[in-house]
């Protein structure tokens, strides 16, 4: 498909540097060309890109764009844009909001504004009580996100972050009070955890989601409405809640080689009514064989809490101390130290 462009040459500031992005309109959105975006970050041209895409590369950074897709892939990990890139007269073209939420985010976290310490970790065990989420083979989400939680709690305390259960007994906390729960919280961040179900069993692998920017759709959706120009709570901090999603989806695909569902965006209710940074996990799918069969296994779920809180204490590395968290490949590079599982031993989950 092609499309017209009005010729405005315009410039605009990212990363607090100026750059002549050769900004492009089309349907009143702002479009730059992937060549810009790969000589900003310093990226070359790969000579083999997989089919219908075009990859740039620099050492262990890499940034794939997908013709006509929102799907792309930064540093080995699937990202799903808030709009599709497009092709005009052989050229590529990148939407504006998707450089500044993603790409740059994804590229060069260490130059996000606004990042403040970590010193609580509201997490979210979801579902429960009458709630019981999807059902597996062995037990109810509700019973696998609050053990998941609890290990999650033990890691994250004894790297000496302060942990708040939103529920830690099989009890059904309202959305909107989970999200005080955590607005109450200084320094904070927020981990809701669930697990997936689908009518196609074949569906599988991870998912993190973060709020969706305004102005975008979520990532289930093709197209903007007129709820997606409203301003929540969550849209304070979608750059940093980004930056959080990233950090962890990156240690948990590095450690745990499930199947990469991305990092999405979704205007859940405790992502778009928190207004601290903010993820929701969802760890597998508990109507696919091979995932079921993996959740229920004590080691897994600890290895998976592992994960977790290596990517939050990425983040928090990142907060305050510049640190930019490990991608993908430096995680299987150089697998989560084993101390980490220190004192996070709990009882199996029970179905009920």
């Amino acid at each position: 498909m092609k499309y017209l462009f009005s010729a405005a040459f315009l410039f605009f500031v990212l990363s607090a540097q100026a750059f002549d992005w050769q900004v492009q309109r089309y349907e009143g959105r702002d479009y730059v060309p992937v060549t810009s975006v790969a000589e900003y970050y310093g990226l070359k041209e790969s000579a083999s890109p997989p089919a219908g895409t075009l990859l740039y590369e620099n050492g262990p950074k890499t940034l794939q764009f997908t013709r006509e897709s929102r799907e792309a892939v930064i540093d080995g990990v699937n990202q799903w844009f808030a709009f599709p890139v497009i092709e005009e007269n052989g050229r590529w073209f990148v939407s504006r909001m998707d450089v500044s939420k993603t790409i740059d985010p994804a590229l060069v976290p260490q130059n996000i504004k606004g990042l403040h310490p970590v010193t609580t970790v509201v997490l979210d065990a979801g579902h429960g009580g009458q709630d019981r989420g999807a059902y597996g083979s062995v037990a109810s989400e509700k019973d696998f996100t609050l053990d998941v939680a609890r290990r999650l709690r033990n890691r994250l305390q004894h790297a000496g972050l302060r942990v708040i259960m939103t529920r830690n007994q099989d009890v059904l906390i309202p959305l909107e009070q989970r999200a005080r729960i955590a607005n109450a919280q200084i320094n904070a961040i927020f981990v809701s955890i669930h697990f997936n179900s689908a009518p196609n069993q074949e569906a599988k692998g991870f998912e993190i989601y973060c709020v969706t920017p305004r102005g975008s759709p979520s990532t289930e959706y093709e197209q903007l409405t007129v709820r997606d120009m409203v301003a929540e709570n969550g849209n304070q901090s979608e750059v940093q809640s980004f930056a959080l999603a990233n950090a962890v989806y990156h240690s948990m695909e590095g450690t745990m080689a499930m199947t990469d569902r991305g990092v999405k965006r979704a205007r859940f209710a405790v992502l778009r009514l928190s207004d601290i940074p903010s993820v929701l996990v969802e760890g597998g799918f508990l109507s696919n064989p091979e995932d079921v069969r993996n959740v229920a296994t004590k080691a897994w779920r600890d290895k998976y809490a592992d994960a977790l809180a290596a990517g939050i204490i990425a983040y928090k590395n990142l907060c305050e101390h510049g640190i930019p968290p490990k991608t993908l490949t430096q995680y299987r590079q150089a697998p989560i130290p084993t101390e980490m599982a220190a004192g996070a031993h709990t009882s199996a989950p029970k179905s009920n």
